[in-house]
């Protein structure tokens, strides 16, 4: 066994984290000779609840601002309770010896789905799932308990503070949480050493918010711990280059510190799978049999969640051959630099239907203005599959339609993907009384000649604001020598990408 620590930092990133950890949940049995698919050491530590029950935790750093982690708490593990509210006042004492005048705002009341879970013992999956219209935190729907060094609260900052895409801003923050939290010795080593193997580390934020946060959290692990392998899924933000106006400051802002993010990540991770927003997803038939809403990010979050969940279930497996590296090295092994692309169908069709399912075949990763968003008109240079809830006489149409592929990916078949009552109803068109407990989906990373593109749009947008040296880039604090080494440097990413048929015109180079 090969433990996995994960981390998580950012609203949407803990979202899709909630997703996750509820997904992992769902994997547990309780009847008699009935084994999991998934073993659970992989992902969880055993713990204590507050009666002193044995209880899994996850193996899981979680930052995010104090505000948004709504009723969650250490002392609690699940809910917020006022022996939390007290702790902290108490803690805030012993720095202070003068009077203390206590103002204290009203709590925050459970969640509906909470209060039923406490409810009912034996809670009926399908009587009362989620509704959206409900979600005000992404702890509002958890279902799994926390160690209370998991939860890193950062400070909340005021109203009128736009701190997006403040690389700089995101580094320093690092550096004094570290210095009182004592992050780095204390939390993060508590979690590495128990662990029997740990196999790596699995990474998943929000770069507008705390690029420059993991970046230097990820700098300072690397000091520490060089060849531990780290996986990473970067969420970028919404300003996606080659289409923000040179006027949109805060735009220009994120498109950089995005720069920063991917530069950085080619040098601290052993691979990365960057994620457009989903306001930029594209709007076609891959949507077909789905009920989604791009602007609410409890659904976005769980259709993401599916796919990272699922595409690396191989980590997790009973009796698995795979590890981190050597996903790694699989999808690294024509010497490209190292980034992939995550896609996916959900739901497939019923009768899964080859030519059909893979045209709806999404790629999360790829910039979606400009261009298509389906890998297959692209170079494939590796790729590993997960299909999920596949039949077997389904199983054999899809290594058929493998076989006529330029490529042969690795493949993982595995039974269908758990829906919870916490998952959003996106699969489905019937009450919520008979709405399902499971979906067939399939996920791929692929390494592919597309990625040249998402390069290329940073590169040029940073040569353009070389030349310019706009304000902005004085706000962030990047000297025009650091703008140039960033340009170089993401063309050198660029050009280690074969260029498919997409053609030199299409990658906006330039003389490079």
């Amino acid at each position: 066994m090969k433990e996995i620590l994960y981390i998580q930092a950012g609203t949407l990133a803990n979202h899709i984290g909630t997703h996750f950890w509820n997904t992992q949940e769902s994997y547990f049995t309780y009847e008699e000779g009935e084994d999991p698919i998934v073993t659970h050491d992989i992902s969880f530590r055993e713990g204590l609840t507050r009666k002193d029950e044995p209880t899994f935790c996850p193996r899981v750093l979680i930052f995010d601002r104090k505000a948004n982690f709504g009723t969650l708490s250490p002392t609690s593990g699940l809910y917020g309770d006022k022996e939390t509210d007290a702790l902290e006042v108490e803690q805030s004492r012993t720095t202070w010896n003068g009077n203390v005048v206590e103002y204290r705002q009203d709590s925050i009341p459970k969640s509906s789905y909470h209060t039923h879970l406490e409810e009912e013992t034996a809670y009926p999956e399908a009587s009362a799932p989620v509704k959206t219209s409900n979600i005000r935190y992404w702890s509002d729907y958890s279902r799994v308990y926390f160690h209370p060094r998991s939860l890193q609260k950062l400070p909340d900052h005021a109203d009128w503070e736009s701190l997006e895409g403040d690389w700089n801003a995101g580094r320093e923050e690092f550096a004094r949480h570290d210095s009182e939290t004592s992050l780095m010795e204390d939390s993060f080593r508590l979690f590495v050493e128990e662990c029997d193997a740990l196999q790596g580390v699995q990474l998943t934020h929000d770069t507008a918010t705390f690029g420059g946060f993991t970046n230097a959290f990820l700098t300072s692990f690397r000091d520490e711990f060089a060849k531990l392998p780290c996986f990473s899924f970067p969420l970028l933000s919404d300003s996606i280059p080659g289409s923000i106006d040179q006027d949109d400051a805060i735009g220009m802002r994120k498109a950089l510190n995005d720069a920063l993010c991917l530069r950085n990540l080619n040098e601290i991770c052993d691979l990365s799978i960057p994620l457009q927003a989903p306001s930029t997803w594209t709007l076609d038939d891959w949507l077909e049999g789905l009920s989604l809403s791009r602007t609410s990010m409890y659904d976005t979050s769980a259709l993401l969640s599916s796919h990272i969940e699922t595409a690396t279930l191989p980590l997790r497996l009973r009796g698995t051959q795979h590890d981190i590296l050597s996903i790694c090295s699989a999808l690294n092994a024509s010497g490209s630099p190292r980034f992939s692309h995550l896609s996916g169908v959900l739901p497939l069709s019923d009768p899964f239907m080859s030519e059909h399912d893979m045209k709806r075949l999404y790629d999360f990763s790829t910039s979606h203005t400009g261009r298509t968003a389906h890998v297959d008109r692209d170079i494939v240079l590796s790729r590993f599959d997960v299909s999920r809830g596949l039949t077997a006489p389904e199983v054999q149409t899809y290594d058929i339609w493998t076989e006529l592929r330029d490529i042969s990916p690795y493949i993982v078949h595995a039974p269908a993907y758990p829906l919870p009552s916490s998952f959003p109803t996106l699969c489905n068109t019937a009450s919520p009384s008979s709405r399902a407990r499971s979906a067939r989906l399939l996920s791929s990373l692929t390494t592919t000649s597309s990625s040249a593109h998402l390069f290329a749009k940073y590169a040029t947008l940073v040569e353009d604001a070389t030349k310019r040296h706009t304000d902005v880039t004085n706000q962030m604090g990047l000297e025009a020598d650091e703008l140039r080494e960033l340009k170089d440097e993401l063309w050198a990413i660029c050009d280690a990408f074969p260029e498919g048929n997409a053609g030199q015109e299409d990658l906006d180079g330039g003389e490079e």
